[in-house]
């Protein structure tokens, strides 16, 4: 089959998404991809939204036809059997403006992250571009059950008939990652490390601030390697935190760094710090080497642990992340082979097949 995976907004999270399928899948993936804005994060804007649709339906109509604007004596050279979009922009747009070209062509929608699971936190245009897209495409995909049961319930608060009509057909296909190649040095740490990830979200810095207050940490010796995919933006962000917050802090470092991976080897635990369900690659690749993992309760990573280790990674709220994250600290509360065990279902060689024979149902809905 010819797949091709459009994404909007190609952090590198996602990018280790795309590359990790291509390079173990049956099939034959292209995608066609847009960078995410610069600057900090922003809230969703029905424009941007818009827009990227747009770009990327110009960009597919110039590879089928030799240009971008629309010409009915153009016939497309080289469709695909499939076509999966990520969220991030309008898919009714999308569909829309390449409906010459793909009307016979299945379009798919794989969720990284949704308004619509997370609708306490998402504004109503965020959630309303989603519903429009559903409408437009023939599946939706979700990273885990636990996001693909919460979109489904507020959807259904929007549009019954619509969430009946696609429950049916959704799927659950978990986030593969490709685990980290073996660092050439290790880098040692006297005091107990934990590391953190930030994905430059609003709510992220005060719920660190309001963990990092607890007094079962503030008690405690230790520091924070800080991990982000735009270390620059962060360290704005970090230098507003409290000062005895910041000399905690060992710095910021992308996830992919080969510096940060030294690190990883010798921290004790892993925050993932956002509440809104994003495809958690970076935390699988970093748990899968050894520090103990800390999530929302929510999260989809949640899906795959044993449910005896469940319940010592999920926190609820600061207190409860700043209570385990004392107690991982203080000495690992779990077995770490029974995590690295458990993620390896969800690594590309055993993950790939899985995905390559939803894809060959394309036709068969």
């Amino acid at each position: 089959m010819r797949i091709w995976v459009l994404d909007p907004f190609l952090t590198a999270e996602r990018r280790l998404w795309i590359d990790g399928w291509a390079r173990h899948s049956r099939h034959s993936l292209f995608a066609f991809t847009l960078h995410p804005p610069s600057g900090p994060f922003s809230s969703f804007r029905l424009d941007i939204a818009r827009n990227r649709a747009e770009r990327l339906a110009r960009r597919i109509r110039r590879y089928l036809t030799g240009s971008a604007a629309r010409d009915p004596s153009r016939q497309p050279a080289g469709l695909p059997d499939l076509v999966i979009m990520t969220d991030g922009m309008d898919g009714a747009v999308f569909a829309e403006e390449t409906a010459d070209l793909l009307a016979s062509i299945p379009i798919w929608v794989y969720w990284h992250v949704s308004a619509l699971a997370c609708p306490e936190i998402s504004s109503p245009e965020a959630r309303a571009v989603e519903i429009h897209t559903v409408r437009a495409v023939r599946r939706c995909l979700f990273h885990g059950e636990s996001q693909r049961q919460r979109f489904l319930a507020a959807l259904f608060r929007y549009d019954e008939g619509l969430a009946t009509a696609i429950a049916k057909s959704t799927a659950v296909l978990p986030p593969g990652f490709t685990p980290f190649p073996t660092p050439s040095e290790v880098q040692p740490s006297r005091e107990p490390l934990a590391l953190w990830i930030l994905r430059g979200e609003p709510e992220e810095i005060p719920r660190m601030i309001a963990a990092m207050d607890h007094r079962d940490l503030g008690q405690q010796s230790f520091r924070l390697l800080l991990l982000s995919e735009r270390p620059e933006i962060e360290a704005n962000r970090v230098m507003q935190l409290p000062h005895t917050l910041r000399a905690r802090i060992l710095g910021i470092l992308n996830p992919e760094d080969p510096k940060a991976r030294r690190w990883i080897s010798t921290a004790r635990a892993v925050v993932e710090g956002s509440i809104r369900l994003h495809s958690p690659i970076h935390l699988m690749r970093i748990a899968f080497e050894g520090p103990w993992p800390l999530l929302p309760s929510g999260s989809t990573l949640l899906d795959q642990l044993p449910e005896s280790i469940r319940a010592l990674c999920a926190y609820r709220d600061p207190k409860d992340l700043a209570e385990r994250l004392a107690a991982a600290l203080q000495g690992v509360p779990g077995d770490p082979q029974e995590i690295r065990q458990a993620l390896t279902a969800w690594t590309w060689p055993v993950l790939a097949p899985r995905y390559d024979e939803l894809c060959e149902t394309a036709y068969a809905m």
